[in-house]
């Protein structure tokens, strides 16, 4: 008897998908981590090595200028050399330069191996989010890929717990701090050995036979095959040589616009929070709040439950309405913040708190929009290159903050954070589109708004539409 074929945008949950998800989660964690804990190995890093402010900027934001270099120079890569390959090549040099921090002289050497540790994370981002979403199915790929920030989270608090537990060590506890990341680098390291190549890509590059023997094997006879490939080939003709993942490419199709959303809606959410959360104890501290390195880690926890909290309603409140008030809440707490610098330390606690979670409620969206507006063959481009663009935000800000703090206070660099959200609220207002009940293919021929429209979800669909 024939196995009915289930399209893979529609395929039952599986052991594999579950696998596949878990171990795409070890690029957010380590970044997650390696961006947390520089905030308590900082302050007695410069102590040490003996650099100031400028010198806290640039380790601060060392591993955020590295990512942009990862992301824009293995998005493309991945696109003409397939995800599998650099999967685990990204998390070994990751795990050398972990442990290389620790025997780090001075604040070039420090600088350079955390910028270094920032090329593989860039490259993880448009890998591992690519891989899992071309074999996820549809109503798994918002959950799954906001799950892979609230992993972010939950390496960024850990770091937090770790620097304050290693906190009241010697004065070299900073190396601990930091050579600590090799420990996550390594699990994720060997859980990745095997991983599959997408099959959506296989496609892509005329690799017929190869995917079949992918699908057959990682998701089973149900899986329609045929279907796959119909859908490849609506897609166009396989394409191979240098207009493959080409920046050029993406331009000439008319992914411009969607690049400049994911870009700019990105830049505006991690600018000011990496800026913030990397000097998170320092700026508490500068607002009179008691016990600054204990409230920072209770506020980072917050960061964990907005990403659940935004990974439960993404698919029912939708992509656009969860990115417009989260971003709304960040923006605000933040000016609220700047306004207020005399206020009770309970408020200010509060307005982090609140800050924390609104921001992550709306951070999975880096990884769903650019993941389901590029196709398959300019995804790794489409989301590196965001990647890029949104750390060379977020390092500018990282090391910009202590500077302005120190030269023209903490309001004014909390008004500045608060005006970059507002650009990022404007910016998702006029174009974020709304694709939580589209399949992979129909999302990628989406393209952002220019005006206000109906969620075109909303409308009835037949029934093989239905999401």
């Amino acid at each position: 008897m024939d196995t009915h074929k289930i399209p893979l945008d529609e395929l039952p949950t599986s052991r594999f998908h579950r696998k596949l998800a878990f171990v795409a989660a070890g690029g957010p964690f380590c970044d997650g981590y390696l961006l947390g804990i520089v905030a308590f190995a900082l302050p007695t890093a410069a102590t040490d090595l003996g650099f100031g402010s400028l010198g806290s900027g640039l380790v601060g934001a060392a591993a955020l200028m590295g990512m942009f270099i990862g992301g824009l120079v293995f998005g493309p890569l991945t696109d003409r050399l397939g995800r599998s390959g650099m999967y685990t090549l990204n998390l070994a040099v990751f795990l050398v330069c972990s442990v290389l921090q620790f025997f780090a002289v001075d604040v070039v050497t420090l600088f350079a191996v955390r910028f270094v540790m920032g090329v593989a994370l860039g490259a993880d981002y448009p890998i591992a989010t690519a891989l899992a979403t071309e074999f996820l199915p549809r109503r798994l790929r918002g959950p799954v890929l906001t799950s892979l920030v609230v992993v972010l989270w939950v390496g960024y608090t850990l770091s937090y717990v770790v620097g304050y537990v290693l906190s009241d060590l010697s004065d070299g506890a900073w190396r601990w701090m930091l050579a600590s990341a090799a420990v996550p680098s390594l699990v994720f390291l060997l859980l990745r050995l095997g991983t599959p190549e997408s099959p959506r890509w296989l496609l892509s590059v005329g690799r017929t036979e190869e995917a079949r023997a992918v699908v057959a094997k990682h998701l089973g006879p149900q899986a329609d095959f045929d279907a796959l490939v119909a859908e490849a080939r609506a897609a166009g003709p396989a394409r191979k040589g240098v207009a493959l993942g080409s920046v050029v490419e993406l331009f000439r199709r008319g992914y411009g616009p969607v690049l400049a959303f994911c870009s700019i809606f990105w830049a505006c959410q991690v600018a000011p929070s990496f800026a913030v959360k990397t000097f998170q104890p320092q700026l508490l501290e500068s607002l009179n709040v008691g016990h600054a390195l204990a409230a920072s880690v209770l506020v980072q926890s917050f960061a964990i439950v907005g990403t659940v909290l935004g990974m439960l309603v993404i698919n029912s409140l939708g992509r656009r309405t969860l990115l417009l008030i989260s971003t709304a809440v960040f923006t605000g707490a933040l000016l609220v913040l700047g306004l207020n610098p005399w206020a009770a330390s309970g408020l200010v606690v509060t307005l982090f708190v609140v800050f924390n979670l609104a921001e992550a409620a709306g951070s999975g969206l880096q990884f769903v929009y650019p993941n389901e507006l590029f196709p398959t063959d300019l995804r790794g481009t489409g989301m590196g290159i965001a990647t890029a663009l949104s750390r060379l935000g977020s390092a500018a800000g990282t090391f910009l903050l202590p500077v302005t703090t120190d030269h023209w206070g903490t309001s004014t660099a909390l008004y500045i954070a608060a005006g970059i959200g507002a650009l990022g609220f404007a910016v998702s207002w006029r174009m974020a589109p709304e694709t939580r009940r589209l399949s992979l293919a129909k999302a990628s021929a989406a393209r952002p708004r220019t005006q206000p429209a109906p969620d075109p979800a909303a409308a009835p669909q037949p029934r093989h539409q239905a999401q």
